[in-house]
């Protein structure tokens, strides 16, 4: 993937579900009764970030501290490339 302009740094989303509970490493997560998924610890931590208040560009600040050897740069679009399929999937929407 070729990087790209952080143009939204300072977006922010709100998250959606509620969190159920833990299973073999992962972290579930409901919409409703039908709509149930398995979120990767990582794909959690975002999740759980997006409050309606803190900002894309924090979460990768945060993330690239804990990261090692990982450039600002390519966390974000890790990080935005998961928004993206969270929003998709209805469990994010945009604050």
């Amino acid at each position: 993937m070729a990087l790209q302009e952080k143009t939204r740094w300072n977006e922010t989303y709100r998250r959606k579900g509620v969190e159920l509970g833990e299973e073999r490493g992962e972290f579930i997560v409901a919409l409703d009764e039908e709509k149930v998924y398995a979120l990767a610890p990582i794909v959690f931590y975002i999740w759980a970030k997006c409050d309606g208040e803190t900002t894309v560009g924090s979460i990768v600040e945060d993330l690239t501290q804990y990261i090692e050897g990982a450039t600002e740069d390519v966390v974000y679009n890790a990080v935005v490339d998961i928004i993206d399929r969270l929003l998709e999937v209805g469990l994010l929407e945009k604050a």
